[in-house]
């Protein structure tokens, strides 16, 4: 599982310091930023999962760098919590003006930051990734062809029983790795030209071997690609050819 990525801002060297031994004991990574305007660079090009943002800060306080952050599209539903030695009720409806999606007050206590970081993390994943899961195998089900979905990392997420039978696959598939099952057929191209190939889609085919697969499937990988090119996901479409 990848870790969640955390930007730390403050001016003060000593609280950063603190905060990155108390995130990366939790297993967060940590990246830090000095002042406000270097807080708001990283947050564009890191793509933080999440900001912890001092207020009183060099270039640009945390509220500017906060509401700035929410008129941006790619970084406008990051949660960000503002640090701060103010209590005032008028400051801390100031964050919220800005956009701050929760508050921490120093001096820090681990336990409540550490629950507050994990309550908004948990916050900004997809509430309807459960439910989703369900439905997809449902209309897999009711495919006439074989259906595999996997990750980037090639692990199986979903795979209809027409798939499971062309591809001799009969226990549970979930997080099976799919590229390291196709390396054990007999395929017309190399298990290397589907790894490394730039093309989105690559058709080939699962040719007989043994008893097992009598007669040749067509098979057909579909790369999904994320907004920075790198590989999202994988969809495998596999179709015997006494099917037409």
């Amino acid at each position: 599982m990848n870790k969640a990525k955390i930007l730390v801002a403050d001016d003060i060297r000593q609280n950063v310091k603190l905060l990155r031994v108390i995130l990366a004991a939790s297993e967060y990574d940590v990246i830090e930023a000095f002042d406000g305007q270097e807080a708001l660079e990283k947050a564009k090009t890191e793509k933080p999962d999440l900001i912890l943002l001092d207020i009183m800060m060099p270039r640009l306080t945390g509220y500017e760098v906060c509401q700035k952050l929410r008129e941006d599209g790619t970084t406008k539903n990051t949660p960000i919590i503002m640090i701060t030695a103010l209590h005032e009720m008028d400051d801390r409806i100031k964050g919220i003006e800005a956009g701050a999606d929760d508050f921490i007050s120093k001096p820090f206590n681990k336990a409540e930051l550490l629950a507050r970081v994990k309550s908004l993390l948990r916050m900004r994943q997809p509430v309807a990734k459960k439910d989703e899961i369900p439905v997809l195998d449902t209309i897999l089900s009711g495919l006439s062809e074989g259906v595999v979905v996997a990750d980037g990392q090639w692990k199986i997420k979903n795979i209809n029983q027409i798939a499971q039978e062309l591809l001799n696959i009969r226990t549970d598939t979930k997080e099976t790795d799919l590229l390291a099952h196709l390396s054990h057929m007999n395929l017309s191209i190399s298990v290397d030209t589907l790894l490394n190939t730039r093309e989105k889609t690559t058709d080939f085919q699962i040719l007989p071997s043994n008893n097992q697969h009598p007669l040749p499937t067509k098979a057909r990988i579909t790369k999904m690609l994320d907004a920075g090119g790198n590989m999202a996901g994988i969809t495998l479409i596999v179709r015997s050819e006494e099917k037409k």
